[in-house]
């Protein structure tokens, strides 16, 4: 057992909070009676006033002009905070999940927007369209259109009126019936969730198996040119080849930089690795510009090490032409700065690209994508620059989908940086001494499973601009600044194992899922970091961390799924039996049970008790920080940890295995309540 070290700085934490229990429990007795029962509903805020819920980037993309979503304001009773839901939908789907309520207390009011003098119609792609300022009205006062030809991104719109007529008006014009709330309230929609996104990543990974597989077939075509032997240089070789045939290229250095405008393989005679580059074949560029430029669909290039690029990352002419121009925005930028570089090989239009056996020494990127060059790379390596400022990206992927597996991304900025590559996938991929292992902007549905990284200076995985629908699955990542950081909506996080880093993960993303992964040896295990907790943070482990988590402003955090909560080493300290105590990891005496177990005195106290009947009743004492109500007795995945503090533990990945937790149940839309086995932990 620990010896309490009445001299450390964090034992004088736990004393003083003792005292602070004390004094915070008679401070809540009073406010508990404080508030004035005859106090007058609140009024509606401006929208730009809430804490906005439920859209993405991607949502806000197609709802542009004219289409809109009914929007939904509530005031909770425990939540200093106007909550915001787009589409009727969100607000009705909140009020059945169990959780809401009990994080923010129940609705005091909720307002519908209203459409009466708006002029509702469609667009012609069929989206719910609106004009002009409208109105708030009590959602129990309005009157509603269900079933008309209104669509939103998720499919059907509920549209409110606060007048009946002006309600039947449109359902003359559009189709459907008028209901009241009521009906409203009881009826089923059909929403995305991020359960969703976790059955479908098994989907995922099948379709990555068998894009890579037609990748394969696409590659395998008859030689028709052999270099030295038929046509001088790779580049001549490629101009008399005829379509859907291969050239061959044979061992040696060849130095030249290639344009590809017609769709064949180049096929060298293998990439070499760490045993030196005999036998391999080697294509050297001249150290400018891009060393293969690829202009045409369905090109495959195999088996080949590729050095002798330019140092140019991006275009600055073409980003400052954007800035200075009217309406340029920072996306534009980032397209026409990013997209521009050197690179190994540089891909512009041209959909079907295949990368297999090849290696990219690059001062800049090693495979670029632009303009719908969607790829399949795998056995890529890519080695950049040692210090992250001077280089650029393993792939770049400007709107451009890519499926990468069995590659390997070390130095430069970041490994995988895609931007408007939605139902990109990597997968079995490493990562070592990036800026960022694996970085998203603008992109959803997108997959990435099943990755080691290691030492990266910012991140491991980084999800920025509000995507949707994204998987994060079976990746482990180690001594780096963060773990996995990754926002949007509807994303799915789990069976990750996360260790020795700064932070293990943020839930930055809202309506997500954060399970089944293995948080240890990190200094801070989480950080919940949205102002308005939508997400589940449920059968996690957490051990060994300095600090297992905390939590910036906003409401109580509630970290569990109905009788389902988390592991926290330390929480089952004291004369309790397991699980049968709340832990709050945000408390400084919980908070320390792990690291000193006699802090169990103070939690046991009568003021902590106090303490603990007064929350969920004073908005001040729920504030900023996390419960978990029912801690698990014992981990959820032992053999996982095992692996990586045991006495066997090594820097080897360990992998979740996620595919048969969730592949064999098809579409679950629940996670299994039962935990899996120990053989059930094995590499996926």
């Amino acid at each position: 057992m620990a010896v309490f070290d009445s001299d450390t700085a964090r034992s004088r934490r736990i004393r003083l909070a003792a005292a602070g229990l004390v004094a915070l429990a008679a401070v809540a007795t009073v406010g508990a009676f404080a508030a004035d029962p005859s106090e007058s509903v609140p009024e509606p805020v401006r929208f730009d006033d809430a804490v906005e819920l439920g859209l993405s980037s991607e949502t806000d993309a197609l709802m542009a002009g004219d289409a809109t979503l009914p929007r939904v304001q509530v005031f909770y009773s425990q939540l200093q905070y106007v909550v915001g839901y787009n589409g009727i939908a969100s607000f009705v789907d909140s009020r059945r999940d169990g959780r809401t309520e009990r994080q923010f207390g129940y609705p005091l009011v909720a307002y519908v927007e209203t459409f009466d003098h708006r002029d509702p119609g469609t667009t012609e792609s069929g989206l719910f369209s609106a004009t002009g300022a409208g109105g708030w009205t009590p959602v129990g006062e309005a009157r509603y259109v269900v079933g008309s030809d209104a669509q939103g991104p998720s499919g059907e719109v509920v549209v409110p009126f606060r007048d009946r007529e002006a309600a039947a008006a449109f359902a003359a014009d559009h189709g459907g019936s008028v209901v009241g709330w009521e009906a409203v309230r009881t009826r089923s929609f059909d929403v995305d969730s991020a359960a969703t996104v976790r059955s479908l990543a098994p989907e995922r990974w099948r379709t990555a198996t068998e894009r890579l597989a037609a990748a394969e077939r696409r590659a395998d075509r008859p030689v028709s040119v052999v270099v030295g032997e038929d046509a001088p240089t790779i580049d001549a070789a490629v101009a008399a080849a005829p379509p859907n045939t291969t050239v061959r290229v044979p061992p040696g250095t060849y130095e030249e930089t290639v344009t590809v405008n017609r769709s064949v393989t180049i096929a060298g005679a293998g990439a070499g690795g760490e045993g030196g580059d005999a036998g391999a074949t080697r294509v050297v560029g001249n150290g400018t510009g891009s060393v293969i430029t690829v202009r045409a669909p369905d090109v495959a290039l195999t088996g080949m090490r590729i050095a002798g690029t330019g140092n140019r990352t991006r275009d600055p002419d073409a980003a400052r032409a954007s800035r200075e121009s009217e309406g340029g925005t920072w996306d534009t930028n980032i397209q026409l700065g990013y997209g521009h570089g050197d690179a190994g090989v540089k891909a512009v239009g041209a959909p079907g690209l295949v990368v297999d056996d090849v290696a990219v020494d690059t001062d800049a990127s090693g495979l670029l994508l632009r303009e719908g060059s969607h790829a399949t790379a795998s056995g890529l390596v890519v080695d950049g620059t040692d210090e992250w400022q001077e280089g650029f990206m393993g792939v770049t992927g400007m709107e451009s989908r890519v499926t990468v597996t069995d590659s390997r991304f070390e130095g430069g900025r970041d490994g995988i940086y895609l931007h408007r590559a939605d139902g990109s996938i990597v997968r079995n991929s490493t990562f070592v001494d990036n800026r960022y292992g694996t970085h998203l902007m603008y992109t959803g549905d997108a997959l990435v499973a099943d990755n080691a990284f290691r030492n990266e200076l910012f991140a491991g995985i980084t999800v920025m601009t509000r995507p949707a629908g994204n998987a994060i699955v079976g990746n482990d990542v180690r001594n780096s600044s963060a773990g996995i950081q990754a926002s949007g909506t509807r994303t799915y996080i789990g069976y990750n194992t996360l260790v020795g880093n700064e932070l293990g993960f943020s839930t930055s993303a809202r309506g997500s899922l954060y399970e089944h992964n293995v948080v240890v040896d990190n200094e801070l295990g989480a950080r919940a970091t949205t102002v308005v907790p939508s997400s589940r943070i449920v059968a996690n482990d957490f051990v060994g961390n300095d600090d297992h988590a905390d939590a910036g402003a906003g409401a109580l955090r509630v970290w569990a799924d109905g009788d389902r909560g988390n592991y926290w080493e330390g929480a089952n300290v004291g004369p309790r039996a397991a699980g049968d105590r709340a832990y709050r990891p945000t408390s400084p005496v919980d908070g320390a049970l792990h690291r000193h177990p006699s802090a169990v005195a103070v939690r046991e106290s009568p003021a902590a008790r106090l303490l603990d009947r007064l929350r969920g009743t004073v908005p001040g004492a729920r504030s900023g920080s996390i419960i978990d109500p029912v801690p698990a007795a014992t981990p959820y995945h032992p053999d996982r940890i095992d692996a990586v503090t045991g006495a066997n533990a090594d820097d080897g990945p360990v992998r979740g295995d996620w595919r048969s937790a969730h592949g064999a149940a098809g579409n679950a839309s629940v996670t299994p309540s039962v935990r899996p086995t120990a053989s059930a932990e094995g590499s996926a």
